[in-house]
């Protein structure tokens, strides 16, 4: 239990002391009381072992064992990780690699600690090609360049640390991401235009007749995570780049005409959930679309924060811990912040039959 507690004690000084080994002794224990969890006493306990090993050295120290003024900590340095003599043996042994070079790509080892050492000298001749063929490989998707050059793996030149590699000579900007996708829903020659921030309320809308006078629009992103404000964020950052780039996928049924010429209907409307990350998205979508109103499809949301109680607090049992007021300017977004600052309302409450009805007005508040 010593022992466990003096590691404790031990890692938790490492971090306090990462940018300075000069620490104020006056609220050193009680700060490592918080990062640890032990109590006083254990800590000074430790404090008299460190003492006595030279790893921590204070002005003075009181009669309880607490350092007084400054604390100079000069802790053992941490053992070498279980990677690096396999990976340092593969640099030194690589001949095409110079001395920067392996200073440089020394950091990468972290990233392949759980890999085979025999694999060491094979990713770092992919790194090599991958370097000298950089230029003729302009445009490639990174995921693809990735699986050709090391190891059959599209993760793997993601996960070896940006820095170290443009250190090393590769230039990452010069390879693609996944190409954004965004999918339209409706009609070809659409009355009105809505924004959807969540794909499943957007695939209830392609659902009903709202499709025939309506073009829906959200996104179908690689690697999102089902936190709704992912899409929402990636239909901003689209918007944002007005869908330059990316890919219209036609829902199966409908004829539209791309995202990017939809972008620039006169009647253009966004429908999200009724909640702050929601404000916070329509928000920076109507920073860049001037005209952009509220949906008409808020009303049934709106409805039922303030007349059927069926709203939800901010927890993680719906998936929205964390949400924070923010500073908002446009009245829109404060009218949405008005309703949804303690409750919120997810967009999928709303019913095919209110999309039908509602689908392409925009909102309007009675006061």
């Amino acid at each position: 239990m010593v022992v466990d507690s003096m590691e404790m004690v031990v890692s938790a000084l490492r971090g306090l002391a990462r940018k300075s080994n000069i620490l104020q002794g006056g609220t050193l224990i009680d700060r490592l009381v918080r990062k640890t969890g032990l109590d006083a006493a254990a800590i000074r306990a430790c404090f008299n072992d460190m003492r006595t090993r030279g790893w921590v050295e204070a002005s003075s120290w009181s009669g309880t064992g607490n350092p007084v003024g400054r604390v100079k900590v000069n802790l053992p340095p941490l053992p070498p990780p279980s990677w690096a003599d396999g990976w340092k043996h593969a640099l030194m042994a690589c001949k095409r690699l110079s001395d920067a070079d392996r200073e440089v790509l020394f950091e990468c080892g972290a990233s392949l600690s759980d890999m085979d050492v025999s694999e060491f000298p094979k990713v770092l001749d992919g790194l090599i090609r991958l370097r000298e063929d950089q230029s003729e490989l302009t445009g490639s998707p990174a995921f693809l360049v990735s699986a050709r050059y090391l190891r059959g793996s599209s993760k793997m030149l993601g996960k070896l640390g940006a820095r170290a590699i443009k250190a090393f000579g590769i230039d990452l900007s010069l390879f693609r991401d996944h190409p954004p996708y965004v999918v339209t829903a409706g009609s070809a020659s659409p009355e009105a235009v809505i924004l959807v921030e969540n794909p499943t309320a957007f695939e209830l809308a392609a659902t009903t007749s709202a499709v025939e006078r309506c073009a829906f629009i959200a996104t179908f992103g690689f690697g999102l995570s089902k936190a709704t404000e992912d899409f929402g964020n990636q239909l901003a950052g689209m918007v944002e780049e007005c869908f330059c780039g990316a890919v219209t996928l036609v829902r199966e049924g409908s004829c539209t005409p791309s995202a990017r010429e939809l972008l620039s209907h006169s009647n253009i409307t966004f429908w999200g959930d009724l909640d702050i990350a929601g404000a916070a998205i329509y928000e920076r979508i109507a920073k860049r679309i001037t005209n952009l109103r509220l949906s008409a499809l808020y009303a049934p949301m709106i409805r039922a924060v303030v007349e059927d109680d069926n709203r939800h607090p901010y927890i993680s049992a719906v998936g929205k811990p964390g949400q924070t007021m923010f500073q908002a300017t446009s009245a829109d977004a404060l009218t949405m912040l008005s309703y949804c600052h303690e409750w919120a309302v997810d967009q999928e409450l709303v019913t095919a039959s209110q999309i039908e009805a509602l689908a392409g007005d925009p909102l309007v508040i009675k006061m």
